[in-house]
Order: C-alpha cells, then structure tokens, then sequence
C-alpha cells in the first residue's frame, strides 16, 4: 500500500495517516476530511467513482518570481543560517520564524499541517498569540528553501525571527492596520450619512438611486482593502478542510455587500452598505487593539538587546575590527567597557562587572575573573576584557534562552488545546443554528430574515474563546520571565499552578554551593607519606579540577604547590566520588562508601581520601545555607505547598538545620541519581523537583514537573521545565503565584467567552440586535477577554 498520498486528494499524507477499507483494500488519508469524504462516497453506493478517479498526486507547480526565489535560496546559506538555526543534534536544525497573514488558530493549524506533511521536517508549532513558528528539521531530507516555498504557496511569508526584524514586521503589520482601519472609518462615516438622508424619508426615488451608487463605490474600497483578510483566511480554511471564526464574518459581510449590491443594480429592495461599513470598520478595530496588546507583551518578554555587529579580535598580537560573522570558536576578542558582548565565551585577561539582567533580571554588576563565562548580551560594566570565544550566532546562550521561550509559548497547556478546539467545533454549530434561524424567519417575517442571520453570525463570532487562553498564556510568560523564571513547557505553568510540594535538592540550591575545606585529619598508614595539607590539596584539585560539581570548587589551582603525584584517568561516579590513577595506585576522594571508610558524624561534609583502598586523609567541608530558606519555606507553606529534601549528601544530621528553619516536608538523604528519581516517582508523583547538579538531569527529566537554578549544569538545564535565572528562590513562590493567578484569568475568560455567546445568541436570533450592534458587541467581548489577560502585568 502506498501511503505517502492521500487516496482521496493526492495531497502529501502525514507520518502516521488515517485508514479506511475501499474494495477490501486499507488506503490513506491525509485528514479526516478526506476520509469522511471517501466513506459518504462508498456507504452511498458510488464506489465506482474511485475506479476512473486518479487524483494529482505531484506538488502544486506555480512558477515563482526571480526575486521570489532568490529569496529563498539566500536562506540555504550556511552564512545566513548561522544567525539563527542552531543544531539539535548530528541531522536535526531548528529554528524559529516569524509568519506574516496569520489571523487566527485556524491559520496556526492550517501552517501545522502542512509542514507536517513535508518529509523531513520532525516538528512544526505555531504560536497563535505571537505569530512565531518553532521548527526542526532533518537537514538532509529537506532545505530551508522548500519550507519557505510551502509557506508561500498557501499564503504566508517566512521570515527568520531576529529581534530587529521583527520589530520591522510589528511596524509594517502596524501599518496595514491602520490603513485598513483609516478605509473602513471613512467609508463607515459617509455611508451612515448617506444612510442618513435615505432613512429621512425626503428623497424623491431618482436621488435615493444615486446615494445607493454612491454608497456602493464607498463600500468597494472597505470590502477590497479592509475586509479582504477576513476572506482570505476564510479561504484558507475551507480550503483545508476547517472552520474558522472568520468564516463565518466572511459569510455575514459578503452576504449582506452582495444582496446590497443586487438591490442596486436591480433598483429595488434594500441596500444596507452602512452596516457593511460599520461591522466592518469594529470588526478591525477589535483585531488591531488585540494585535496591539498581543505584541505588547511579546516585546516584553522577548530578549530585546540589540546585538553589536562589529567587534575587536585579537590576531597575532594586533587588534583588527571586524563583523561577528566572521569569528569562529576559539578566537579571542577584546570587549571595552560599556560594551555589549556579541559571544558566549571564557575570560582570559582583566577583570570585570557584567550587566546580565537580559537573563536574570537582576541589574546589579557580578564579578568576573579569569576562567569565568561571560554570557552574549551582557555588559560589560567596568573595564576592558579579554574574552575567548566559546559559542556564537545561533549556539549562544542568547538564542537558546530566546528559543526556550518560545518553546514555552508553542506548547499548549490542556485549557488552549480545548478552547482551540471549542471554537472550531462553536463555528460549525453556529452555521447550523443560523440556518435553522433563518428559515424560521423567513416563513415568520420574510422581509427581517435576512438580517436576523447576519446579527446571529457576527454576534456569536469566537473571537473571545480564541483570545481566551494565548493573551492570559503571553501575559503571564512575560511577567515569569521579568521575575527571572522562563518556562520551557506548555505544560509547565498548569503543573507549577497545581503542584502542593516542591523537592530541593541540597547542595548548590538550598545552599550557597561555594564548598570550603573546613577541616583536615591525616590518617596514619602503610604507605608512610609525608604529605603536608598543600600536598592533600593539589591532589585532590587534580581529581576534581575537570568537575562541575559544586564540592570541586572547595579545591582551587595550588599555584604555589605543585601536586606530588600525577594523577590520570580520571574517572567520575555520579553521587558518591572521582577516581584516577597515579604512580602509587588508585586514588579515590569520595563518601564513606565509595572509598569503603566506616561514616563520621558530623554537620559538616565528610570526604575521604585513599589510595589503594589505604585512608590517608580525612577532609571536612562546609557549605552554607542560603539565608533566605527560612522565608522560603514560610511562604511556600502560606500557599499549602509542602517543602521537602533530597540529596546525595550522606550527612543526616543537617535535617536539624533546615527543621528549624521551617522545613515541612521529608528530608531523604544519601540518594543516588537513580533513588532520587525513584522518591520523586513513587513517593512524591505530583511534586516539583529543583535542582543544579548533573546528578540531577534523570530526576529533572522524570519529576511531575522541574526546576533548574541559575548556576545548573547545561544538562539539568536542557532537562527542566523550568529555569530560574537568578540566585533568589523566592522566585518559584512569585511564580507559584503568578500561575495560579493565571488559571483563575484563563477560565474566567473562557466562562465570559461561552456565557456571552450564550446570552447574544437567542437575544441575535429573536431580532432585537442589528449587524452593526451585533459588531459592537463582538468587539466589545473579545477586548474584555484581552483587558482582563493584561491585568497579569500587575
């Protein structure tokens, strides 16, 4: 069976297409609009019908433009793609892009499909609230240049999302806006006077036949210019099968413009162009003040520095100026002070403030020195650096932050994924309702039944149930991401809403993470070493100098103590220890267990070192507690979420210190990577896990629902649902309260949304409201539904 094409249409079949049995055979289907289809033509006896029926199975062909088609051949260019397509793996590219046509989540759908469709493309989501499409692809099964071509066929442009340009697209979308709304009002104002002196009753026949001309050649401009992307993503839907909330405004302006237009040329009847003009004219001023605040939020939480273009690099001892295109990974670039670093790289010389509030929202200075990160788009405060290039373009930690976020906008939670589907499913019962009305008034009072339709068409438009959920969603990321938490789920913000306990880990999230070797006790033995503390020291650095573990930084370079032993092979066990070999044997640093010690009490951390399996040093460390937990754990109780513990740290006895600073929940201690994700599993199966360390990435992965801090490992980070940007913990409280304040807007506007449409629609269908009312009061309900989202911002 071929199931790459649909047996009904011949258009490009999805991964996993839908089946039906025709003459005993299984054939495809790319939608269930096909498949539906083909089963009314078999079950009404008209099978035959697919016997001579040999759909089209090649692409659409139209020939495009020069200019057309160079522009999608500049986006093959690996020059330009280095700016923003970053590499999920060996075959895999994503990236995000700014579509221009959109005008609802019928368009957001018709755009999913398609691209799915498209062999090689292994997601596709677009962001109905912000009109931004996230997409991955295999690199060597489609171009870049095809999908843009795809888009363009069906009506909608593809442009790379780069904060400059997208501000260019807001401003010439903007502008469209206005021109529609600029038509619109002023066809509006002189049709209603036209209106005017024909409903005055004074006007002899001939004179009221030259205003309905005049009104008609007002109106074309407002159905040509203003209403024209209300039909054409009317087209687009049907075209594919779906309804929209266009469609049916669509239905109600074209149907009242044509019998308008009939009545004018055949002289008799009704002409009703200032109602044309008038819904028309709320109709866009509803979309453009919802495009308005749409954008608004998106500016909000979206990284809005600008990149520099230019940059000083360091070659052969001389500073050249030249593009950041060209800077490769390993080059060293100066950064002067006030400057905005255009890399993700290592300091090498100099030492420096940096401004990151672009990622954590805090805009005090932190101290950099050599051998610490500094981060694309922070700036540098103080004085000149040296800076080695480490990430850039589309790999930087300034792109990945920004596809995270909106990664979080594209992925529906539960309540959008419903409404979606409510208001396509609201469109086809108000079709059927408005026909049934119709023709009850027609046999009722044929002369109104015209016009009781179109008010029931416009007035139960679902503008409001599909505004509902993506402006309280793009208000609420933006609030999270100016608190320093960005969710990387659509998901999250619903968990983080309901969640009624949070699991920290210990060491580097309830703590400072800065280890200090408090501590150290020589442990006579066989091997007679007469190693002094320096000497202990310098060879625990070189076990732990390759580490990311927050114990790894007790021990620091020994500038002045070279170590007395070599060690190599260095090999690391994820929550007990490292090991390496040297000329003595084995050497291990590690807990009681991992180096086969019997285990000390103690408050501080023990760590034993060995070689051989002999003990020659015992070491204690401290780590201290973050000096806001006590606030943490009161607030998160406030709020009937409970506070637990779980760390690889086999030192029960600092329970003691976090009971008396409010802990409530379990603290679970000396936990492998392996038993934390189990305790989060089975004895925590709806709590939210926060953590740092690379030993957490398995828990962070399988938890209810994850939060990774600020300073966590790039695995843990690519793990979680979440990420606190700052070092301040009482940011999860803040958003804890922000998503549960969320919740209650998302469905107080979907109650609004359904409780209108259910009071406007018999009010429609008993005649009291006229179209151009019945406008008003459409606009009216969906800027509510925005208003009350944008009370988020508080």
């Amino acid at each position: 069976m071929n199931t790459s094409h649909c047996f009904h249409c011949g258009l490009p079949n999805p991964h996993n297409p839908l089946i039906l049995t025709v003459d005993g055979e299984d054939k495809p289907f790319c939608c269930i609009g096909c498949q539906s289809a083909a089963n009314t033509i078999i079950s009404s006896g008209l099978g035959d019908y697919y016997k001579y029926h040999q759909p089209d199975q090649t692409p659409l062909s139209i020939t495009l433009s020069e200019k057309h088609q160079q522009e999608f051949n500049l986006l093959d260019r690996p020059d330009v793609q280095s700016q923003f397509v970053r590499q999920q793996d060996e075959t895999l590219d994503q990236a995000i892009f700014l579509i221009e046509g959109i005008s609802c989540s019928a368009c957001a759908w018709l755009i999913d499909k398609r691209l799915l469709q498209l062999d090689g493309v292994a997601y596709a989501q677009v962001n109905s609230a912000t009109h931004r499409l996230s997409i991955s692809w295999h690199r060597d099964k489609l171009t870049l240049s095809t999908i843009a071509k795809t888009l363009f066929l069906i009506g909608y442009r593809l442009s790379p999302f780069v904060p400059s340009e997208e501000d260019q697209v807001i401003q010439r979308t903007q502008r469209q806006y206005i021109l529609r709304l600029g038509v619109a009002g002023i066809g509006m104002m002189q049709a209603m006077m036209n209106a005017v002196a024909l409903y005055s009753g004074q006007i002899i026949e001939r004179h009221e036949l030259w205003l309905w001309w005049t009104s008609l050649f007002l109106t074309i401009p407002v159905i040509l210019i203003s209403a024209r992307p209300f039909f054409t993503s009317a087209w687009r839907a049907l075209a594919a099968k779906q309804m929209s909330m266009d469609v049916s405004v669509s239905v109600a302006i074209l149907s009242a413009f044509v019998a308008s237009v009939w009545a004018t040329i055949t002289a008799s009847g009704e002409v009703y162009y200032e109602s044309v003009n008038m819904f028309t004219f709320f109709l866009v001023l509803s979309r453009f003040l919802e495009f308005r605040a749409r954008t608004h939020s998106a500016h909000q939480h979206k990284n809005t520095m600008v990149l520099p273009t230019l940059c000083r690099k360091i070659s052969e001892g001389e500073t050249v100026q030249c593009t950041v295109n060209d800077l490769k990974t390993g080059d060293i670039v100066e950064i002067l002070a006030g400057e905005v670093c255009p890399i993700d790289g290592v300091l090498l010389s100099g030492s420096s403030q940096f401004d990151e509030s672009s990622f954590t929202g805090e805009f005090a200075g932190i101290q950099k020195i050599p051998g610490d990160k500094v981060l694309t788009g922070s700036v540098n405060l103080e004085s000149a650096v040296k800076v080695k290039v480490v990430a850039l373009g589309a790999h930087s930690s300034f792109n990945l932050l920004r596809q995270l976020i909106e990664q979080a906008g594209n992925d529906k939670p539960r309540l959008a994924e419903l409404a979606d589907k409510g208001s396509q499913q609201f469109v086809w019962t108000t079709l059927i309702v408005s026909l049934l009305i119709g023709i009850f008034w027609y046999f009722y009072q044929p002369e109104r039944a015209f016009w009781v339709v179109i008010s029931v068409l416009v007035v139960t438009c679902p503008c409001a149930l599909s505004l509902a959920t993506p402006t309280a969603l793009s208000q609420a990321l933006s609030k999270l991401k100016k608190q320093g938490l960005i969710l990387t789920r659509g998901y999250a913000l619903e968990r983080l809403a309901q969640i009624d306990t949070i699991a920290f880990d210990k060491t580097g999230t309830l703590t400072e993470g800065k280890f200090s070797v408090v501590s150290i006790a020589h442990i006579p033995n066989s091997l007679e070493l007469n190693w002094s503390d320096q000497d202990l020291l310098a060879v625990c650095h070189q076990l732990e100098k390759h580490s990311e573990h927050p114990i790894a930084q007790a021990f620091p370079a020994i500038t002045s103590h070279h170590s007395p032993v070599d060690v190599s092979d260095i090999k690391s066990v994820t929550g007990h220890g490292i090991q390496g070999s040297t000329e003595l044997g084995t050497v291990k640093l590690g807990n009681a267990e991992f180096t086969e010690q019997l285990a000390v009490e103690s408050l501080d951390t023990q760590l034993f070192l060995t070689i051989n399996g002999h003990c020659i040093a015992q070491l204690g460390l401290n780590d201290k507690i973050r000096s806001n937990i006590g606030q943490l754990f009161a607030e998160l109780d406030s709020l009937n979420v409970s506070a637990a513990i779980i760390t690889g740290d086999p030192n029960a006895n600092a329970q003691d210190a976090f009971i008396e600073r409010g802990l409530t929940g379990e603290y679970f201690f000396n936990a492998r990577p392996e038993e934390k994700l189990n305790i989060v599993q089975q004895k925590l199966p709806y709590a939210a896990f926060v953590g740092d360390g690379i030993n957490d990435g398995p828990v962070l992965a399988g938890a209810h629902l994850s939060i990774a801090v600020n300073n966590a490992t790039d695995l843990s980070k690519t793990q979680a649902d979440a990420l606190l940007l700052n070092d301040n913990l009482m940011t999860i409280v803040q958003g804890i309260h922000t998503a549960r304040k969320t919740n209650r807007i998302i469905k107080q506007n979907l109650a609004w949304a359904l409780v209108y449409n259910l009071i406007a629609l018999p009010i429609a269908a008993m005649g009291f409201i006229s179209p151009w009312q019945a406008a008003i009061g459409m606009s009216v309900s969906s800027l509510l539904v925005v208003g009350n989202a944008i009370r988020l911002r508080k």
